[in-house]
């Protein structure tokens, strides 16, 4: 359900846009299942679909900071006076900031995306939840795999095999999430980003979090359940600093990151990867961050540590 992103709207005075991505939308899905059935060079097609959808989200970022708030139908009555109506200003005489907001696949995707993004003063800010990188590590340590694994099989013979055309096919894939963009020798800036990931989650491995933490050369905060490696531990936000450029952000889910399988092996579904973006403390750590840019630690008073996944 997408309620908590209407709440989240509701309660600050939000707007939310959102749309279809291109290369994995409902309608981009016979495409996929070609490539994976029977024709793998395809995998090219959804690759260059993808960067489609990259440009069609660019097309409606210009149009959100470039005409969006002219529109008639965002022209807001505030009260009349002599016949005339009066319209709400906007804060400062300025478009209010554009964020990025990507979960899951939104969150994988997204990270190219923001990185991307960058350079064209469109999107201030990103915020990425349960994300994580590469796709070829993503996939066979997800939940989700089996049904994608079944497909695969109907091609080739062996799991091994799917394993070495998973590891071919991510070269295609580098062009298009955030390992792959952020590589050196690449030196473009990108946007400022917070991401936020559970420990125990059966959809988006976390190691796979880390790993675009690396990518983002980003930072965890002091009241994060555990130390990544080669992550440093930055400062939080305070009255004279917003934070490390970078952050990423972990619960610990200690019922189900006690029973995570520590192999590349199946286990059973859980509600890690939905409990993280309706966590309180964590909402208010996003809040923050959309309104102002700034980065607090909201791990400081427990470590961010959940006995279990309940959302």
């Amino acid at each position: 359900s997408d309620y908590f992103l209407q709440k989240l709207a509701n309660d600050n005075g939000y707007i939310v846009m959102a749309m279809e991505w291109r290369g994995m939308s409902l309608f981009d899905l016979p495409v996929v299942f070609q490539a994976l059935m029977s024709t793998p060079r395809m995998f090219q097609a959804v690759r260059d679909n993808l960067i489609q959808g990259y440009a069609c989200k660019l097309a409606l970022q210009h149009f959100s900071r470039n005409g969006m708030m002219d529109m008639d139908w965002f022209q807001f009555g505030i009260g009349e006076t002599d016949g005339k109506i009066h319209l709400m200003p906007l804060p400062g005489g300025q478009p209010p900031p554009s964020v990025f907001y990507g979960i899951s696949q939104g969150g994988i995707l997204g990270a190219g995306y923001s990185a991307i993004m960058g350079i064209t003063g469109l999107i201030d800010r990103s915020v990425l939840g349960v994300p994580g990188t590469p796709f070829a590590l993503i996939l066979t340590r997800s939940i989700d795999f089996d049904i994608y694994d079944n497909v695969l099989l109907l091609n080739i013979y062996h799991n091994r095999h799917v394993r070495i055309l998973l590891s071919v096919v991510q070269m295609a894939w580098d062009a298009v999430e955030g390992s792959g963009v952020l590589a050196a020798p690449i030196s473009e800036p990108y946007l400022k980003v917070l991401m936020q990931a559970g420990l125990g989650d059966t959809e988006v491995p976390t190691i796979a979090a880390e790993a675009l933490a690396r990518a983002y050369n980003a930072s965890t905060l002091p009241g994060n359940p555990r130390k990544i490696y080669n992550v440093p531990v930055g400062l939080p936000a305070n009255d004279t600093y917003n934070g490390p450029h970078a952050v990423l952000t972990e619960i610990l889910y200690q019922e189900e990151y006690s029973t995570y399988p520590r192999e590349n092996t199946k286990t059973d579904r859980n509600s890690v990867h939905f409990c993280v973006r309706e966590d309180e403390a964590l909402t208010r750590q996003l809040v923050e961050f959309i309104n102002s840019g700034r980065i607090v630690d909201p791990c400081e008073n427990d470590n961010c540590i959940r006995t279990r996944a309940k959302c």
